[in-house]
């Protein structure tokens, strides 16, 4: 195992001195009484259970490892198991790894936000190894169930229809072209599911903010985003909790303390700094209705 996970790191094209941390873990973790066959056992059990985290945070406290590390590392072990699931599943390799790259996005992000190289958001990953959700290009999708009723034009939603659920990786521009390439790629993928039905999206993000309009450039490719939503609501965020994925550190309520070294963290800081709050947006579109298909 610890052979794949040098072979594991090198494919996803980890940084060096990531990819060192790792091994050196699995070399913890393998060495300690304690640690060496629980660690495995949870492998080769595919654990994906409610309470895999505290588990594992328990392995990291005895063997000296660091609990986001060993979380990620445990992920990039049961990768090895997921390959055959896509297999098995007829699922092709580019979309295993579009897939499985968003531990590197997580990776980069823990980096950044708290100089750890692991996950603090393991929990997220186990949708992916359940095959519930792909990432198809730019993008990433699973099927939801809508929970209000919907109409647009001659479409229109019942409450507990099914719907894609769209996810933004933190895996470079949001541009328009690649977004609307994801959007059929999803549309192909899970066509079967909505026996005929028209295919809807959604998506529920800071990125999807109302007030954007107000205070981004025009040429933002978060606008661009936004563009292909009916935003149904929005609802504030008091503290700011995405804070983080913009400024790579949370909030604590002075906007002067924030980094302001790219366009998006100054026009946000700016804002910010004139006493208007920030908000989530929930979007819904028609696949039938983006420009691609018109």
């Amino acid at each position: 195992m610890r052979n794949y996970v040098s072979m594991f790191c090198d494919e996803f094209k980890y940084p060096a001195e990531a990819k060192e941390c790792f091994l050196d873990a699995f070399d913890k973790v393998s060495a300690c009484e304690e640690t060496a066959g629980e660690f495995m056992g949870l492998v080769e059990a595919y654990d994906l259970g409610d309470d895999l985290l505290d588990k594992l945070t328990n392995l990291a406290e005895k063997c000296g490892v660091h609990k986001f590390t060993l979380h990620l590392l445990y992920f990039i072990c049961l990768s090895k198991r997921l390959r055959e699931l896509y297999e098995e599943n007829n699922l092709p390799y580019e979309i295993y790894y579009d897939t499985v790259s968003d531990l590197k996005w997580k990776l980069m992000e823990c980096h950044h936000v708290e100089g750890v190289w692991g996950s603090f958001v393991a929990n997220w990953f186990r949708r992916f190894y359940r095959l519930d959700r792909f990432a198809l290009g730019r993008l990433q999708f699973e099927p939801s169930e809508i929970d209000f009723d919907y109409k647009k034009g001659d479409k229109e939603l019942k409450k507990g229809d099914l719907v894609i659920n769209i996810h933004i990786p933190s895996a470079g521009p949001l541009h328009k072209e690649l977004c609307l390439d994801a959007y059929k790629r999803a549309a192909e993928f899970y066509k079967d599911r909505f026996n005929g039905k028209p295919i809807a999206f959604v998506c529920n993000s800071w990125l999807l903010y109302p007030r954007h309009t107000e205070f981004l450039p025009e040429n933002s490719n978060i606008l661009k985003f936004m563009e292909d939503f009916d935003i149904v609501w929005s609802k504030e965020q008091p503290h700011f909790g995405d804070c983080w994925r913009i400024f790579g550190k949370a909030y604590n309520g002075d906007p002067d303390d924030l980094p302001q070294e790219t366009s998006l963290q100054r026009a946000y800081a700016s804002w910010l700094k004139k006493g208007n709050t920030v908000a989530n947006g929930y979007g819904v579109f028609f696949y039938d209705d983006l420009p691609l298909n018109k």
